[in-house]
Formats: structure tokens, C-alpha cells, sequence
């Protein structure tokens, strides 16, 4: 069933993809998943448990053109995360609202790669991305 999205909340116009990820090391690539409707991205969090060294976080996108072949972009830059018990979660650094690089297309992926050298590592991390839906019916494929 559609759901008619201007007439919801701002605060319901909103959802938010979240994944936990244990043991990542330097130079994984984890996806978020994939985009069900086109959208953009308002905020991205993380956090990280157990930390050992300078761990540091990078969303980009992956996008799929029949054709041609895959190609990928940044979503804003490498940052170092500190431990949750020393600063809470942290706000991941996106570019300036309004940005092409924070729309996304239905069956983009959103992927999180961890890196920091080979001593950088954390028990546990969450990384949590919030979009907003373009269109005023969104549906599921």
C-alpha cells in the first residue's frame, strides 16, 4: 500500500537503515544495503566499542548503469572515530545539505569501509544512516 509522505510528520518522513558490524579491521567494506526508493541522506552516525588504535570510518555509494557498469562516489570524508565510552556516538561529516552526493537512486547501495593502518581496529561498531524520501508516495518494490 502506498503511504502518502507529505502528509506524515517530518520526523515520519524519515527512516533509518542501521547495521552492526563485530570485530571490523583495517580496510573492510561492509554494505548497509541496498536503496529500495530514491532518496537523501540527512545524517549518519557512529559509534565504536573496544577500540584499539586510530580506527577511521568512509561511507560511499555504489551505483549499478546497465551498460556501462558500476561506478562509486564519496559520501563525505575519512574520519577517526574515538570509543562511545569517551565521546558517545559521533556525527559522520556529510557534505552540505543540498549536495548531489546525498541523493540516492533505488538499488544504490551505501557501503562503510573501515580503515586507520593495520593496528586499527574495535570490537563492535554501528553505523546508522538516515534518508529522506524524495517522492510523496514512496512503495516497495
Amino acid at each position: 500500500m502506498a503511504i502518502i509522505n507529505r502528509t506524515m510528520d517530518a520526523s515520519e518522513q524519515k527512516e533509518s537503515k542501521v547495521i552492526t558490524v563485530l570485530n571490523p579491521v583495517n580496510a573492510s567494506e561492509v554494505l548497509i544495503g541496498p536503496i529500495e526508493r530514491a532518496c537523501t541522506i540527512t545524517d549518519a552516525k557512529v559509534s565504536l566499542l573496544g577500540i584499539s588504535g586510530a580506527p577511521t570510518v568512509f561511507l560511499r555509494g555504489l551505483r549499478f548503469i546497465a551498460g556501462t557498469g558500476g561506478s562509486s562516489f564519496s559520501i563525505g570524508t575519512s574520519f577517526a572515530v574515538t570509543a562511545f565510552g569517551t565521546s558517545g556516538y559521533l556525527s559522520y561529516s556529510l557534505p552540505a545539505s543540498g549536495s548531489t552526493l546525498l541523493n540516492l537512486q533505488k538499488g544504490d547501495l551505501v557501503v562503510v569501509n573501515f580503515g586507520g593502518g593495520t593496528g586499527a581496529a574495535c570490537t563492535t561498531a554501528v553505523v546508522e544512516v538516515v534518508i529522506q524520501n524524495i517522492q510523496d508516495i514512496k512503495t516497495w518494490y
